[in-house]
């Protein structure tokens, strides 16, 4: 039986033993003993979720922490998303040039942002679109025959 098998068999027992203490409080009378009633069916509940116990030894699942590293995956994924931000940063800087009806190629190699114009007329622009939102994504504007 694994841990989600256990964890779901206590949740169905819970919810039946609190379906059961509702059923006997609505056939309760009301009188004084209402209070003792809904004490005594609170520590039933507790008791019977203390006393459920899975197949595997009558034991929650134990989780070996020291079988976990930590550490092993965090820098994988900086870098990755580190990646994706550069990816993403340099996909949007071309569709701000198209926006601006500035032909360009946009590549990113290296962690830097290439782009290489088809008319070299429109560098300036280019290179005031790139300086006002490239924020810390370092580029290059080359022109058509600046390309290797």
């Amino acid at each position: 039986m694994t841990a989600l098998d256990t964890l779901r068999s206590i949740a169905l027992g819970v919810c039946v033993l609190c379906a059961a203490g509702g059923v006997i409080q609505i056939f309760w009378p009301e009188n004084g003993y209402k209070p003792v009633i809904n004490t005594v069916l609170v520590l039933y509940i507790v008791t019977s979720v203390l006393q459920m116990r899975g197949s595997a030894g009558g034991r929650l699942p134990q989780i070996q922490w020291d079988a976990l590293q930590p550490e092993a995956g965090i820098a994988d994924y900086q870098a990755y998303a580190d990646r994706l931000a550069q990816e993403s940063s340099a996909a949007a800087l071309g569709s701000l040039l198209a926006d601006a009806g500035i032909e360009a190629e946009v590549t990113l190699s290296g962690g830097v942002c290439r782009v290489l114009l088809a008319d070299a007329a429109d560098e300036p622009r280019a290179r005031s679109i790139l300086d006002a939102n490239c924020g810390t994504l370092p580029c290059e504007i080359e022109t058509g025959g600046d390309a290797p």
